[in-house]
């Protein structure tokens, strides 16, 4: 009995979830999260990451920091075996890598003596994380040739001091403490005391390789005065040593164009992460705030009707992307050949729609230059092609009636649409970053639609910003949302020059330049 239950335990990971940014996680650990049963998570590992567990993953979160804890080690400890037990891949997700302050060995002892097979995937430690994102060198032939690796104190609950500074004085080299700013006072105090000059250069990187990372270069006899009025919080790492002094005001990392800025994007789930992704890499700190869902409409007759005839017609338009999406799932279904698409013409409103259609391998003739259903009514009539001629418009339901107007009257064709998806309104209630949204606000909040832009306007009372938040500039993909907007007493701070995710990021640098 004991050999089944032994071949039915799970296996823990115990893995490094690096300093903050994503991309500093190991490709292992990335593998790791989206195959795990059970996700045991504390609150210095990136909310994002979290993001890639499968849909029925547990989702425990045992968080500590100073003056809270939500679970305590020994009951951690019992998470990780009960959940093993019970036949489940468990990934114990840490901040920064296991083995530096992650207490990784008190979880390695329990897993041992309950006899859990797991494994340990280091991750990159915060210490030469937030110094490379900081410009700050950690190693000099000349200055420092030693890294002390030191925390301000083992115990999280307790704050207290247990590494001798003073003794630590006399090691030169470059001295990287962690979890130190709630002691930061004593610990200055004795490293003073033990040798060490006012003088000698001090570094503090919070909230490092993030986009809300802030730094300060000081000394070690100016490093609380200065702390103190730059309001820097934990977590942090705390740098002192010679090559420290090497550091330059600013550095790559905080150099980028949108670095200190909080802009709000209100794409539907699953539809950020190509803008969030671009937003990022020019250093914003990018909140999610979804505004719309996009939800399958079908109308099996009219879609069979359709896909009979599909051959049929001389034109196919392709409204938006969503539209195209799932119109080529449907398709699919119902052939097993591309062929079958026909001989028609294909345009689309935009780039982006114009991407999903060329995965498929087929040939976008037409796109307008600005994204409107005007601007590609006028260019499809000027191709003198639509009198008489068959057009099919994929669309979804808030879809406007002038681009099948215009075809109509002014080119003359014989139009059919095909409304292939929905748009609601998301509940904004349950948007992931509402709540830091509303207490801070945001430098700019961008509407890729109409519908965003009423969600939005429908929706204000639950989006009241607190007295101190930061109110942000209205931002629009295109003439329609900047109408929607201005309609409804909103000033459009930013309108993209031709409705694309990368024109709307050029339009924010050029603001924000300024």
């Amino acid at each position: 009995m004991a050999e089944i239950e032994k071949e039915n335990v799970g296996t823990v990971f115990l893995v490094g979830a690096g300093p903050g940014d994503v991309g500093l996680i190991t490709q292992k650990a990335i593998e790791l999260i989206s195959t795990c049963d059970v996700l045991v998570f504390d609150h210095l590992a990136n909310a994002e990451l979290r993001k890639r567990a499968k849909s029925d993953c547990e989702h425990i979160d045992v968080g500590k920091s100073p003056g809270r804890h939500t679970v305590v080690q020994e009951e951690i400890g019992k998470i990780l075996v009960n959940r093993a037990r019970a036949g489940k891949r468990v990934v114990r997700l840490k901040g920064g890598d296991p083995f530096v302050f992650g207490r990784c060995a008190e979880e390695m002892i329990v897993l041992d003596q309950s006899n859990i097979p797991y494994e340990i995937v280091p991750g990159v430690t915060a210490a030469l994380a937030c110094a490379a994102y900081a410009g700050i060198p950690l190693s000099h032939r000349e200055y420092g040739s030693s890294i002390s690796f030191l925390t301000g104190h083992e115990d999280v609950e307790k704050e207290s001091l247990r590494v001798d500074f003073a003794k630590f004085a006399e090691v030169g080299g470059t001295l990287c403490i962690y979890m130190g700013m709630g002691t930061l006072n004593e610990i200055t105090k004795k490293l003073l005391k033990g040798g060490l000059a006012p003088d000698k250069p001090a570094a503090i990187v919070s909230h490092g390789t993030l986009p809300t990372q802030r730094k300060i270069i000081s000394t070690l006899g100016n490093l609380v005065k200065d702390a103190t009025r730059e309001d820097l919080k934990a977590p942090a790492i705390i740098f002192i040593g010679n090559s420290v002094g090497l550091s330059g005001e600013k550095n790559w990392f905080e150099n980028r164009p949108l670095f200190g800025t909080r802009i709000v994007v209100t794409r539907p789930v699953n539809q950020t992460s190509r803008l969030k992704l671009l937003l990022e890499k020019k250093g914003a700190e990018v909140l999610e705030l979804p505004l719309i869902k996009i939800l399958p409409q079908e109308d099996r007759n009219l879609i069979a009707e359709t896909f009979t005839g599909i051959a049929t017609y001389g034109w196919v338009i392709f409204t938006s992307a969503n539209g195209a999406k799932e119109f080529f799932k449907l398709f699919f279904k119902a052939f097993s050949d591309i062929r079958s698409f026909g001989p028609m013409r294909i345009a689309c409103v935009g780039e982006a729609t114009a991407d999903v259609v060329r995965k498929f391998n087929l040939e976008v003739e037409l796109i307008p230059k600005r994204s409107t259903a005007e601007d590609l009514a006028q260019e499809l009539v000027a191709t003198n092609s639509l009198d008489s001629a068959n057009v099919l418009v994929v669309a979804g339901n808030r879809n406007r009636e002038v681009l099948v107007g215009l075809l109509e009257s002014i080119g003359h064709a014989i139009v059919d649409t095909l409304p292939i998806y929905q748009t609601d309104f998301a509940d904004v209630l349950t948007a992931p970053d509402r709540s830091d949204f509303i207490e801070k606000g945001a430098d700019a909040i961008v509407f890729a639609s109409s519908s965003a832009a009423l969600s939005y306007i429908e929706q204000e009372d639950d989006l009241v910003l607190s007295k101190n938040a930061k109110k942000p500039i209205y931002c629009s993909f295109g003439t329609q949302t900047s109408e929607t907007l201005q309609e409804n007493e909103l000033t459009v701070g930013i309108e993209a020059a031709d409705s694309t995710l990368e024109s709307m990021v050029e339009s924010l640098v050029n603001y924000f330049k300024k």
